[in-house]
């Protein structure tokens, strides 16, 4: 394969010099990489790229290739349909070459800001990817085969844990344990919702039984295509903020965030979202998003980062989990019409992203849990929530629920 690679270096060169003759005459050519390896980069890219394109803001011809090995052959699949995509990876090689030289970013591509989508540019249009109607029966078949009855309502649930990426262990500090969302799935399944547990990579069993809760990624059942079909067509999502959640965002899916982190990285901008984060404590104290962000923790991409600001990170427990979740049934569907943030969102810090340097917000989709926000708002006696009214999962809740949707 090298020596392949090598006899084909010539070739490589002399197209990369077409391309800036070309371009010198007013046709520009621009090449593009996926982050294959990743679910999350492949699909967050490349969505946030589609919906920058539909606005207008990629007029050039642009040729694709995959990088690296493809985590999810129904995703590149879906993807190849929208997108000019070089299956030989030939173009590999001309980037590469093309880098050599100055001006190369005349014939560069990517998404503006990477998989963030601080325009506000995806609640524009209709989704980019697509299932064809034999796809569409394979994944009603599919779901079938789980278990889940046709018509009926599923949630999934991406929960990242240290099997996910073993080999980037800084990030460990966006992990947490499967079994602290036993309480929210016990409450989704008696409200007669599936809870379908996802991931490729897990470490433990989902432990919770219940007829309507399947644990998907260790039931052997798992498959590139029903992964991507089960998230696109879910009632919503509850994420740790993982690779797989890019597919439900791409497929405008209600999302609800739980053990976020860093929190300056709240994808804000989704609509019907919802989120709570993980408690940052310092010196035994809770932090407040205005002392996390002067600490330049919000953004912090290594466990050591926090470790070194001697910020302790705590997961968030199976009540505010459950509570986020109950709030999130509630606002899908209609049971009650949330009550505005004005004072918490009027206070966010409008940061730039450390690394790229571009606006990580927009305008304000998402909201935090009430629950959450008011113990914030009670434990550090400051008014950084009191907008938000708390609302406590009871039996009469379940039952009120129950009666309202039928």
């Amino acid at each position: 394969m090298k020596l392949l690679r090598l006899l084909l270096v010539p070739f490589a060169a002399l197209g990369v010099l077409i391309v800036r003759l070309l371009g010198k005459v007013g046709v520009n050519i621009r090449f593009g990489g996926f982050v294959s390896n990743r679910i999350g980069h492949l699909c967050g890219n490349t969505n946030v790229y589609l919906s920058e394109r539909a606005a207008g803001l990629h007029n050039n011809y642009h040729l694709w290739t995959h990088y690296g090995p493809i985590c999810n052959a129904q995703l590149a699949k879906m993807i190849g349909r929208v997108l000019p995509v070089d299956p030989t990876r030939f173009t590999v090689l001309m980037v590469l070459i093309n880098k050599m030289f100055k001006g190369w970013e005349k014939h560069d591509t990517c998404s503006i800001t990477w998989d963030r989508d601080p325009a506000n540019l995806n609640e524009k249009y209709p989704p980019h990817f697509s299932f064809t109607a034999d796809e569409e029966a394979r994944g009603r078949h599919g779901t079938a085969s789980l278990g889940i009855p046709m018509g009926h309502k599923w949630v999934c649930l991406i929960v990242r844990d240290g099997a996910y990426l073993p080999g980037l262990s800084y990030h460990s500090y966006r992990d947490s344990d499967i079994d602290t969302y036993g309480d929210a799935a016990l409450l989704l399944a008696r409200l007669g919702y599936y809870v379908v547990r996802m991931g490729a990579k897990v470490a433990k069993p989902f432990t919770v039984k219940h007829p309507r809760i399947i644990d998907y990624a260790m039931n052997g059942k798992r498959t590139d295509f029903l992964s991507i079909y089960l998230a696109a067509k879910c009632t919503f999502c509850i994420t740790s903020s993982t690779g797989l959640d890019a597919v439900c965002e791409a497929f405008k899916r209600p999302m609800c965030f739980v053990n976020f982190a860093p929190v300056e990285h709240l994808r804000t901008y989704i609509p019907q979202s919802i989120a709570i984060w993980k408690h940052h404590e310092k010196d035994g104290k809770r932090m407040s998003i205005e002392e996390i962000h002067k600490a330049d923790a919000g953004q912090f991409q290594q466990a050591q980062e926090f470790e070194n600001a001697e910020i302790k990170l705590v997961d968030n427990t199976p009540q505010e989990i459950a509570d986020v979740v109950h709030e999130m049934v509630e606002m899908i569907g209609g049971v009650y019409v949330p009550a505005k943030q004005d004072k918490f969102w009027g206070d966010w810090p409008r940061s730039l992203d450390s690394t790229y340097g571009f606006p990580l917000h927009g305008e304000i989709r998402m909201r935090i849990g009430s629950n959450f926000l008011e113990a914030y708002n009670a434990e550090r006696a400051k008014d950084i929530g009191s907008d938000s009214s708390t609302r406590r999962i009871t039996a009469s809740t379940v039952q009120e629920h129950n009666a309202i949707s039928g």
